[in-house]
């Protein structure tokens, strides 16, 4: 007898693939969709009596004519009443229970009758009881709806859900045979390692064999995207369970892992991967409102979806282009289909907010359980402050203000709690306004009066909204209940981790529950996977980040040298100028008279990094009085995607006229930019980028120096120093690229500095005035 086809899959992948029919509808209750919330489940389970079993891991093999499936889910629990066998599936839900019935949500009763189908006849049972248990977050409220089913009910049902299944099943199947054979094979694409390339291969590979963390410091010209990405394909298993996170900051960096994974499919490799966009920036319509009255896309997407999945999985790069051309030929939603797409893709191409931020994380995956995932950290120095981000939350007064007027007439129940917190506020302004700098801080929450009438603004507005009424203020009343959402969410997080603060700023308060510290929540999402490999050319000192980044103290730590000659490279310092703040209106004339010396001995293309935005146009003032015939461009503040490309197209053009690109340390134009070979002839880097005093830099400083004693070094040196070394490193690209660069600042020559200087830098050249670096760079290019 031939063997049959073994196909893997979660029962509630199943159930959703089979059953989901209709229009997307991003009303009110689909966008706070029923979700397991861990600590829902732990308060209803906690409460079911010694009996109760939690957590109840099922699996069994259902043959079929065509293939055998092999499913698997967790039961929330399993309860004895009477001597009858109750199945309870739990459900959190924002939804007024006025509108719940028996026949509401067929996909949760579909997975619930799955659950008791197999423990049914696992444990040889004529009938049994399912419970669907609805908790409702706002009010607290529990709702109970039981069905009773035979075994014979239950198996006529399941077995039909599977059948319709199988056929997708079984090109999944022989997908997936495919990707292993291929995976297998699979050589590394070059016929030979760059420098450090090998050692990094290895060591990435022994760490997701441990399934532990790395962080590595690889400067550019490793290979360091094909380092991480090669062995963690190597290592995925035969199973769609099984898949690498390739998680960016920037588009730029998706474009390199799209490129990196095209060149392995050439030397032979199989495997699909998912490039995922914001919605925002893949909707087909003006406004990515997912509203089926206004969406053609999102009216009846379910129904074709399916068909779109089918027809697109012929590709292997499901890229934003690829995405958008099915969606629009199937008439589907592509940032949906995007979604769909990420179930069966080996590798998923996103940004960090996919896989970290509680907002908009990707629940099919971190829901639940922890899944056999890889999480590859690209450009992972950004990692830190958009953590705090993420895992902070604000609430301001204007909108909440603009609100309460705008909802008097036809929701003054709302206005009228909304006036209730718009009074806290003016009470919270009065207060700041008693301090020197207008703000409060305190190390616990805002006072319960705030939290209570934050939750039943939640709740009452969450009842309104699912009503779905168009309005002309629905959209701001939306955007304020998820900021509120948001802020009782960071509340119940809320530990020694963060402080909270009250700011004024002009009629406006902001009250804000920082983040100083990510690391916990942080290691939180990491334990999501198995592993996490984090790499940068900037990830100085190591550890640092380890600690930020949610490391333990067994993770891995590699720093690589450059594979670069140095001789390529001549780095200088002039270290008899200050760019302190008390100092800098003295040096705006002799750091001009330096950017013209760097400038002058080669006709090439130029950037000049400032540490702020009034220190770059003070130099510019002086610089345009000597600039003899040079080019300039300057970066300003709040640049188009348009103007971006504008002044990085300029330097596709040189040879003729010298170009300087006047930039800000930590920017746009800072890092994520490649100028190979001519495009880039050299940098300079004023100061020592430490980022602007503000409230909340002082705040890391303190709690830092609470904690280690090292708060000025994590407020502002480390983060400082890595934007230097960005803006340093955009200038050799190339192992035949050549250029200069000449950091300017007195600090350098400091212990503090030049201990974090990397190996690269250890050969950094003094310059004692300009005369000096004029014969420095003219023999540079002379040689």
């Amino acid at each position: 007898m031939e063997d049959k086809t073994i196909i893997q899959t979660s029962i509630r992948n199943l159930v959703e693939y089979v059953l989901r029919k209709g229009d997307i509808s991003y009303g009110f209750f689909s966008q706070s969709r029923l979700v397991e919330g861990t600590k829902v489940h732990q308060k209803i389970q906690g409460s079911r009596g010694k009996d109760y079993q939690k957590e109840v891991h099922i699996a069994e093999d259902i043959v079929r004519k065509k293939a055998i499936i092999s499913l698997r889910g967790r039961i929330d629990g399993v309860f004895k009443k009477e001597g009858v066998t109750f199945i309870e599936e739990i459900k959190s839900t924002s939804q007024n229970f006025i509108g719940l019935s028996k026949e509401s949500n067929e996909n949760y009763w579909a997975q619930a009758k799955f659950y008791a189908f197999l423990y049914a006849r696992k444990h040889k049972m004529e009938e049994i009881n399912v419970q669907l248990t609805y908790y409702q977050i706002n009010t607290k409220q529990i709702k109970l709806f039981t069905i009773k089913y035979t075994l014979q009910e239950l198996e006529k049902f399941c077995l039909n859900i599977i059948d319709q299944y199988l056929e997708w099943a079984v090109i999944l199947s022989n997908w997936l045979k495919k990707r292993s054979s291929s995976i297998k094979n699979l050589s590394f694409p070059f016929p030979s390692f760059r420098k450090g390339q090998e050692k990094m291969i290895k060591i990435v590979e022994e760490v997701l064999s441990e399934k532990n963390k790395l962080l590595c410091q690889a400067p550019t010209g490793i290979g360091k995207t094909i380092g991480a990405v090669y062995p963690s394909i190597k290592l995925l298993r035969t199973s769609f369970d099984s898949k690498i996170f390739y998680l960016t900051a920037k588009t730029t960096t998706r474009f390199i892992a799209e490129e990196t994974l095209d060149i392995l499919r050439k030397a032979g490799l199989s495997l699909k991967s998912v490039s995922i966009t914001a919605k925002a920036k893949i909707c087909f319509k003006e406004n990515d409102m997912c509203d089926p009255n206004y969406c053609e896309f999102a009216r009846g997407h379910f129904n074709r979806v399916n068909t779109a999945i089918k027809d697109i999985f012929q590709e292997e790069a499901f890229t934003k282009s690829v995405i958008e051309e099915y969606a629009m030929k199937h008439k589907v939603c592509p940032f949906e289909l995007s979604l769909d797409l990420a179930l069966w893709s080996d590798c998923i191409i996103c940004d960090y907010n996919y896989a970290f931020d509680p907002r908009v994380f990707l629940k099919r995956f971190f829901a639940e359980e922890k899944g056999d995932y890889t999480f590859l950290i690209d450009e992972a120095h950004n990692l830190v402050d958009r953590a705090r981000k993420m895992f902070s939350a604000e609430l301001l007064k204007k909108p909440i203000l603009k609100l309460r007027r705008a909802t008097k007439e036809e929701i003054p129940e709302i206005a009228k709690i909304l006036n209730k917190i718009n009074q806290y506020m003016i009470r919270t302004r009065k207060r700041c306004e008693e301090k020197e700098h207008f703000y409060i801080v305190q190390k616990e929450l805002p006072d319960e009066e705030l939290l209570k009438m934050l939750r039943k603004f939640s709740s009452l507005t969450s009842d309104w909204l699912e009503l779905n009424n168009p309005t002309d203020f629905r959209e701001g009343l939306l955007e304020l209940f998820f900021d509120v959402r948001n802020f009782l969410r960071v509340a119940e997080e809320y530990d020694s981790h963060y402080v909270t603060y009250f700011r004024k700023y002009r009629s406006n308060v902001m009250i804000k529950l920082y983040c100083i510290d990510p690391s916990k929540l942080l290691k939180k999402a990491l334990n999501r996977g198995n592993t996490a490999i984090f790499y940068s050319a900037t990830l100085t000192p190591l550890d640092y980040f380890a600690y930020l980044l949610g490391g333990d103290k067994g993770s891995t730590k590699m720093q690589l040298p450059s594979p670069f000659p140095k001789e390529n490279l001549a780095l200088m310092l002039a270290d008899h100028i200050s760019t302190r703040y008390v100092h800098r209106d003295q040096s705006y004339k002799e750091i001009a008279e330096l950017i013209l010396r760097v400038t002058k001995p080669k006709i090439g293309n130029y950037l000049i990094y400032f540490p702020s935005y009034v220190y770059l146009e003070n130099v510019l003032e002086e610089f345009e009085k000597i600039k003899e015939g040079t080019e300039i461009i300057v970066q300003t503040q709040g640049m188009t995607e348009q103007q971006r490309e504008e002044f990085l197209e300029k330097f596709s053009d040189f040879g003729r006229t010298p170009l300087i690109g006047f930039c800000v340390m930590g920017g746009i134009f800072g890092e994520g930019i490649d100028l190979i070979g001519e495009k880039l002839s050299g940098a300079v880097v004023v100061g020592v980028g430490l980022p602007k005093i503000s409230l909340e830099q002082n705040l890391i400083k303190d709690y830092f120096d609470e904690e280690n004693g090292k708060g000025f070094l994590f407020a502002y040196t480390f983060p400082g120093m890595n934007k230097v070394m960005q803006a340093a490193g955009r200038v050799i690209r190339t192992e035949k690229d050549q250029g200069v660069v000449l950091l300017i600042g007195d600090r350098y020559s400091t212990n503090t500095y030049t201990k974090l200087f990397p190996e690269a830098w250890q050969d950094i050249r003094l310059i004692n005035n300009k005369n000096q670096l004029s014969k420095m760079i003219e023999s540079f290019w002379k040689e």
